[in-house]
């Protein structure tokens, strides 16, 4: 069979998979809805086109499929309107609109049959050609209307939308003009001086361009992903494939029937292999839309606590100190409980409140010329009264060179050294912490180490993961969640940096290494 014959049915499954594509994605949208209708009248359009060339050997069949060839246009231009209302902004449409829609409808497709349409066909050197009737020319004044309808109310949206929704309706508005100009040209100027070769070759660059361009703009907003784009791809390729295949058979109608099958039953499975890849991926951003409204949840949440903890803490503090006048002997040790606890929430909420802004994406990002040495510094001297008060050391050893100054978070950067630091003090019983600053050629290297009880191998592949905490932590350390490690690895690798721990074994001690780089 000539490729002329199996070309346009290979276009019109083309644009039918485009449609069920769309529909597919989520056929609770209007919006898809109406695109599927559009490709349907796209492919009815396109297919009446194309049998008016496959029985040009018959006339009465040639006349009544020319005559067919309007039935796409009548009902694709009311829809066209309709998904104009929808898409991206949803508009109400009135009763009366509606029931004027319905009746000019009803009105060109009883004339369609017609000699009002389409006069008569005849065939020159294989080329069926037609002389159209009075009617065929106001179906294009019909079209026009619409057209121009569907055209004011996207260039309308288009006006008062930004951002992603603006560019999909540049998508659509540039397929619609290259489609209008298309078919404007190819099946109304031309015919009009006598020259009809082009009238098929119209409706499929028309057709193909304008819902390829439509499609993108829909499937823009609701981007499934490169794997359902591929995966379609893939489907449609072989459909065609297998379909132009079983084409080639004929006129052995035994061969064709058994390619078509195969070719049925392909389209079939590869409607189940899309359908499955993209409920996966709804799947997957329905749990992403519920992880990002958990973490803003927790973000408001932590917010909200973070202000009585700090105001409780500022009274109790006063308390302590005899601002409200002396307090009783026996209620100085409670509320020095009462204050610590409190403290250890203040840490904990903000951790929440940090792991909630790193997990969003809203952490935000302060670089300026830090010393590590005045930083460090900063934090034994904080620090120190906690390992005194436990009888341990806390020395801070620094390399004979000096390093320059670092362009990182200042806060941050404290806040990671402050945890490791803090940690190693509270899981060491006997001995002390050491932390020793150097550089190791365009890094900067920090060393935490303690004489504490040491990890396994497995506590320290599960040390900065998420709510981790070790056995001895577990153990000697009560009240921390297993978030202030995690958070400082965050941190370290927000600056380019990496942060590990070390440990011989049980007993012997653990020691947590963070390498920054060293930035002119």
């Amino acid at each position: 069979m000539p490729i002329s014959i199996i070309f346009p049915p290979i276009i019109s499954l083309l644009i039918l998979i485009l449609g069920f594509f769309v529909f597919f994605s989520n056929p609770k949208i209007i919006v898809n809805r109406l695109f599927l209708f559009l490709s349907l009248c796209g492919f009815l359009w396109h297919l009446t086109n194309f049998l008016v060339d496959l029985f040009g050997n018959n006339l009465k069949l040639a006349l009544l499929f020319s005559r067919l060839t309007v039935l796409g246009p009548i009902l694709l231009a009311p829809t066209m309107f309709l998904f104009s209302l929808n898409f991206p902004l949803k508009e109400t449409i009135s009763f009366s609109k509606k029931f004027l829609m319905l009746f000019f409808s009803l009105v060109f497709f009883f004339f369609s049959f017609t000699k009002w349409n389409v006069e008569k066909v005849w065939v020159e050197e294989g080329k069926v050609y037609f002389r159209p009737g009075i009617f065929y020319y106001f179906l294009f004044f019909y079209l026009g209307i619409y057209f121009s309808l569907a055209f004011y109310n996207f260039l309308k949206s288009w006006r008062k939308l930004t951002g992603n929704e603006k560019l999909q309706v540049e998508y659509l508005l540039f397929g619609f003009l290259f489609a209008t100009i298309s078919g404007l040209t190819t099946n109304l100027i031309l015919p009009l001086f006598g020259y009809n070769q082009l009238l098929n070759i119209g409706p499929s660059v028309s057709l193909i361009i304008f819902l390829g361009f439509t499609a993108f703009a829909i499937v823009k907003k609701q981007l499934f992903g490169i794997r359902i784009v591929l995966t379609s791809l893939l489907v449609v390729l072989i459909s065609i494939f297998l379909l132009v295949y079983s084409l080639m058979a004929l006129p052995n109608w035994k061969e064709f029937a058994r390619q078509f099958t195969f070719f049925l039953i392909f389209v079939y499975l590869g409607y189940l292999l899309i359908k499955s890849v993209v409920m996966e991926i709804k799947r997957r951003e329905e749990l992403e839309r519920i992880d990002r409204v958990k973490s803003e949840f927790i973000s408001i949440v932590s917010h909200q606590l973070r202000t009585p903890l700090t105001a409780i803490k500022g009274y109790i503090s006063m308390i302590l100190e005899g601002t409200y006048g002396n307090i009783p002997e026996k209620m100085e040790k409670p509320l020095v409980h009462v204050y610590k606890s409190n403290e250890r929430l203040i840490k904990l909420v903000n951790d929440i409140l940090n792991l909630s802004k790193l997990e969003t994406g809203k952490i935000e990002f302060e670089p300026k010329p830090t010393s590590l040495k005045e930083l460090i510094t900063e934090v034994v001297e904080e620090l120190r009264i906690n390992a005194e008060k436990k009888g341990l050391f806390l020395k801070f050893e620094q390399s004979e060179e000096q390093l320059p100054e670092l362009i990182v978070d200042r806060e941050k950067l404290r806040q990671v050294i402050l945890n490791v630091v803090d940690n190693a003090i509270k899981y060491t019983q006997r001995g002390g912490v050491t932390i020793k600053l150097k550089r190791i050629n365009d890094r900067a290297k920090i060393e935490i180490s303690d004489t504490g009880e040491g990890m396994t191998k497995e506590e320290i592949d599960n040390l900065f993961q998420m709510f981790s905490r070790g056995s001895i932590g577990t153990q000697l350390h009560t009240e921390g969640a297993g978030l202030g490690l995690y958070i400082a690895k965050r941190f370290v690798e927000m600056h380019q940096g990496k942060i590990w721990a070390e440990s011989p074994g049980k007993g012997k001690g653990t020691t947590f290494v963070i390498h920054l780089p060293i930035k002119s």
